[in-house]
């Protein structure tokens, strides 16, 4: 096989390697369904339809009989509609509603959407999150999310440094309170949620659950790659992160999970809904598909005796930083790639958050990284580079050899070996330099892809968002592939690797492969995170600089050969 040949294999190799991990690596490794705990009470017909939104007091209203929370407590309140109750803070905007005293809108103000409004994370078919269903000792599950209850303030506005509280009391005519307060402060994404069970009748109650029902909206104008990123999480302190896609989670209806719970959680590519429940007492944790295929969660926490359950709420981005600060493993929710990927997205993580602090332009940041690797491979590089051009002088010899033996092919195969000895070349050199930064690669495809820190990072001109493909302009007319989007990034790159596989390339027989190799990757690139195509692009330029400079080398040397003879 020629030096060319083995080239162009490491390419496809590569490329295979990228489209894979592309298609198949951002759903996640698949969990099984775990073992509902012994003491939990086995589920009800009604839990498995609470998803889609049937709850007790909205069967009221359908005309279903009131089964399930009839006579015990006396909780049959009529419901009716709510007023809305506005929360504000420096970080967040959110909307609560006394029905059910549940959130209907939960805005980051530090983070545009789509509209370039602060970002939404409610889903729009079904606002609704952080209801309370009470769980008692005969198996009943009273669901509040649509009962009356009454707010502690109009509005909540939280200033600079400041903090903040809200609450939603319900009582029922035979003296059950229920309270669900939250205490905001205006520094942090983490809301401190107290549920307070008092009164006759509490004595019934066996577990509380709380839960963001709606799972969380996609807020990416690429919705199809968004919701890639979706997942139901449960960290628990010995086993470590489960992860549920929505496919399992649709599989199964409602997956549960026991144990020593840290924290449970909703997430999309850059968004985390969590609660983290008290350390004491028994916990488990349900997903399933909420509103407009999103995975909702809740979290069912024994009752203590004194009737009151604590709750930490996080909702805000996947900062890792932030995140890992908090001391709980919510930093887990980041995902850096597979397993064997992880390690090294972390190191290159780390090394661009350090940079930029220096350095306040990821793209960059990017170049400087492809300018480091470059020089970290640098002698493999080289050294590859002199036994591709070894290759090349062989060739004569190589075609002697094939000619001489070509009835014998296990001798042609010793000779052609021997003859590789001889001359101290290696025929698979050519290859291994690209293999080896492929998992580089996939790095930065997945922190560009998956870390809110990247998340619509500008670059100059037309690049105004390096976790996205460029735009310059868009087409009238729509190419298979590529859709109608004008991005120069991939066209510069497939130039570039055009130029350098002309370099390299010697043997005709290989003429159509370096045409067709560069428009290939061009196509894949093409949607690809612009600052991903940067990055590739300076790799090659550095690769036809290297290129350049061995080939001057080796006309020097020539000359100085000449002139010697």
């Amino acid at each position: 096989m020629s030096t060319e040949r083995r080239t162009l294999l490491a390419m496809v190799l590569m490329l295979m390697v990228l489209l894979f991990y592309w298609m198949y690596a951002p759903k996640g490794p698949r969990s099984p369904q775990p073992a509902e705990p012994e003491s939990a009470p086995a589920p009800t017909e009604q839990v498995e339809a609470a998803p889609a939104g049937t709850t007790e007091a909205g069967a009221m209203r359908a005309g279903a009989p009131p089964e399930s929370v009839a006579a015990p407590l006396g909780t049959l309140i009529a419901g009716g509609p709510g007023v809305d109750v506005v929360v504000e803070t420096p970080l967040i905007d959110a909307v609560f509603n006394t029905t059910g005293g549940v959130v209907t809108s939960f805005r980051l103000k530090r983070y545009p959407g789509v509209d370039d409004m602060p970002v939404e994370l409610m889903p729009e078919s079904r606002r609704h999150a952080l209801g309370v269903v009470l769980l008692t000792h005969a198996g009943e599950r009273i669901d509040l999310s649509e009962a009356l209850f009454t707010p502690s303030a109009s509005a909540v506005a939280v200033p600079a440094g400041g903090e903040g509280m809200l609450a939603f009391t319900l009582e029922t005519p035979q003296g059950l309170e229920v309270v669900k307060s939250f205490h905001f402060k205006a520094d942090t994404y983490m809301i401190d949620v107290r549920i307070s069970v008092s009164g006759p009748g509490s004595e019934t109650i066996r577990a509380v659950e709380l839960g963001w029902q709606s799972g969380l909206a996609p807020t990416e104008a690429r919705v199809a790659d968004d919701r890639r990123g979706f997942g139901g999480l449960t960290y628990l302190r010995e086993e470590g992160l489960e992860k549920r896609s929505i496919k399992d989670v649709e599989k199964h209806g409602v997956m549960k999970m026991g144990g020593d719970i840290v924290w449970v959680g909703t997430k999309t590519k850059y968004f985390l809904a969590a609660f983290i429940p008290p350390p004491a007492g028994r916990t488990i944790s349900n997903s399933f598909v909420g509103a407009e295929k999103c995975i909702g969660v809740s979290v069912e926490t024994e009752r203590p005796p004194d009737g009151v359950v604590d709750y930490g709420l996080y909702v805000g981005p996947l900062n890792y930083e932030e995140l890992k600060a908090f001391g709980l493993g919510l930093e887990k929710a980041v995902d850096f790639g597979w397993k064997w990927i992880s390690p090294l997205s972390r190191l290159v993580f780390s090394f661009m958050l350090w940079v930029h602090e220096a350095v306040p332009n990821y793209g960059i940041v990017i170049i400087l990284l492809s300018l480091i690797v470059k020089v970290l491979f640098w002698p493999l590089t080289h050294k590859s580079f002199k036994s591709m051009r070894e290759m090349q002088k062989l060739q004569p010899a190589l075609a002697a050899l094939k000619q001489k033996y070509k009835d014998d092919p296990k001798r042609l195969n010793q000779e052609m070996w021997k003859l590789y000895k001889e001359r101290g070349v290696n025929p698979a050199g050519g290859c291994l330099p690209m293999l080896l930064q492929t998992p580089v690669f996939i790095a930065l495809f997945n922190l560009l892809s998956r870390t809110i820190e990247l998340r619509r990072a500008p670059f100059a001109l037309w690049i105004d968002d390096l976790s996205a493909p460029d735009v310059m302009a868009h087409l009238p007319f729509t190419l298979p592939f590529i859709g109608n989007n004008l991005s120069l990034l991939p066209i510069l790159m497939g130039i570039a690797m055009f130029i350098q596989q002309k370099l390299s390339s010697t043997d005709p027989q290989q003429k159509a492969m370096t045409y067709m190799l560069p428009v290939i990757f061009t196509v894949i690139f093409y949607r690809f995170p612009s600052g991903l195509v940067l990055y590739w692009l300076v790799n090659n330029v550095l690769t036809i600089m290297h290129q350049y400079l061995l080939a001057r080398g080796d006309r020097i040397e020539t000359v100085q050969l000449a002139e010697e003879g």
